[in-house]
Parts: structure tokens; sequence; C-alpha cells
């Protein structure tokens, strides 16, 4: 019998999606797991070679509760728990809906599993809402590790325009200050549910807004300040934001209430602003 490919599915298997580092397949016999296996693209094994060390690492000091969870590194990839509402970015494309309070929970959470990994010296280099799931219990998870920074070794794969740091130096590299950066954006994403600049902007056009320090303006949005903190460089590192982000739930958040309208004559959206403050619930000052 011929030795089977590496790029192989498990049998029985079904096909989920695909993604720049490898394939998604359901498993054939446990409904809340898949397999992420390697694709045709040349750098796809390498990556998964990357995340499969990554994961061993994980495995062997204890899995955050906001990171995927790994259940076995396979020769061919990773069998990681299933996420029943996809990614975050996808979710909220397809209308899916979330309180205030979940965003910010979410925010706390994500700010812990990027402090974690810190901790174990990986630098994930492409923080982004399609890089978060939402699990059945609506907490969140961060994955996708294929070519990721690790004890030393560069990334192959790079963070978003709008959300890689300004300086390429410290995109390349994915240093702390550039994961804090991507953390700021992905905060962004997470409040507002759209991506820090249009898709419509050119890459050129975000590049040099962004190297003339020119952000959305946040500062009527929950953690407004926190994330234009993390985009000006002012947190040394994860820990500091999730603790800016719990020192703003103990205080209350002072948030605008952002009503918006379309003339009829001109489709030009409009805007008014309401100051409230928002009182957070005590189950939502947990992880």
């Amino acid at each position: 019998m011929p030795l089977a490919r590496y790029i192989d599915p498990p049998e029985g298997s079904k096909f989920i999606t695909s993604g720049g580092s490898g394939l998604i397949y359901s498993s054939p016999s446990i409904p809340g797991e898949v397999y992420k296996i390697c694709s045709h693209d040349p750098d796809s094994k390498e990556n998964i070679e990357r995340e499969k060390l990554i994961f061993q690492n994980m495995m062997s000091v204890g899995q955050h509760p906001h990171v995927v969870k790994c259940f076995k590194v396979i020769e061919n990839g990773v069998i990681l728990e299933r996420a029943d509402h996809g990614d975050l970015r996808e979710y909220y494309q397809a209308g899916g809906v979330a309180t205030i309070y979940e965003r910010i929970k979410w925010c706390k959470q994500l700010a812990s599993a990027v402090d974690y990994i810190h901790g174990l010296h990986i630098r994930h280099a492409d923080l982004c809402g399609k890089n978060i799931l939402l699990d059945a219990d609506r907490k969140i998870k961060l994955c996708d590790f294929a070519g990721s920074g690790f004890c030393g070794n560069l990334p192959t794969v790079s963070a978003e325009i709008g959300y890689a740091h300004p300086n390429r130096d410290q995109n390349r590299r994915a240093t702390v200050k550039a994961e804090i950066h991507a953390l700021g954006s992905t905060m962004y994403e997470i409040i507002t549910t759209r991506r820090p600049f249009s898709s419509d902007n050119e890459p050129g056009v975000v590049a040099h807004w962004l190297n003339n320090g020119v952000y959305p303006s946040v500062y009527h949005l929950p953690l407004g300040d926190v994330i234009m903190g993390c985009w000006k460089g002012k947190y040394p590192c994860a820990l500091h934001v999730q603790r800016a982000i719990e020192f703003a739930i103990s205080e209350g958040l002072s948030i605008s209430i952002h009503v918006s309208w379309y003339t009829s004559s001109s489709n030009v959206e409009c805007v008014s602003w309401h100051e409230c403050t928002l009182e957070l619930k005590p189950e939502y000052s947990s992880p």
C-alpha cells in the first residue's frame, strides 16, 4: 500500500474551509473537533510545522481558556476544538450580534490570550477578527498559529493593513510593540464590528496615514482610550492592556451612543452622539 500523502485528510471527514495556512476538515467521529492540515501551497507545510511546535509547547505548560484548544498533534497537522460560531469577522458579516458587555468581555479575553502566548515566546503576527473564534458559550478563542513567530524564529506571516505596525521592521519581526498595535486594531474590530480602515482605501494611503499617526476616532467608543493607547505605544505588554480594560470596567465606562441615519437626497451619513455612562454587570468583570 502506498504511503499517504502529507495533505491527505482523515478518512470520513468533510471539508469545512481553507485559509492561507491550511485546510480545515470535520472530525469523522467527534463533532466537537476539527482537523487542520497543510494544503498544496508550498509554504503551508512549513507553517503547519511551526503551528505543531507551538501547540506542543502550549500543551506541555497548560493551555489557555481563550486560545483554541489543541487535542492532539498529528503527522500532517493538528486536531483542534471546533467553535460553533466560526470566526468573529464572519460572524459579524453574517449579521451576528453581540451586546456591548460581550464585546468588552471579548477584548479582555483577547488581551489575556495575547499575554499568555507572549509569555511562551510566541508572536502571533496576524492578530485580527478572522483569527478569533467564537464558541458555543460565546467566549472567544485566539487561533491560527501557522507561521507565527516562536522562540526567536521570525514569523512567515504578517498582519493585515490597518493592523500592522507602521514601522516595517517592527511588523516584520512581530515585536511586542507590533503585537500590541494589532491588538488595538482587533479590539476596534470587536467593539465596532468593522476593521479600522475600509477595504476601499488603498493600502498605500492607509500606510501613509499610519506613518503620520492618523487613526480612526475612538473617543466615543467603549475602551476607546485603551485602543488608542495600543496604537500609540502606551502599553509595554498585553498584561498592561488587560489591566487597563479591567480598570475601565471597574470605573464604569463613559461612552457615546452612536445614532446615525442617511439623507435620502445625498446618501450621506449623518451622525449625532449622546453621552452616557455604561455600568457593567459584575459577571462581565471575570474572564
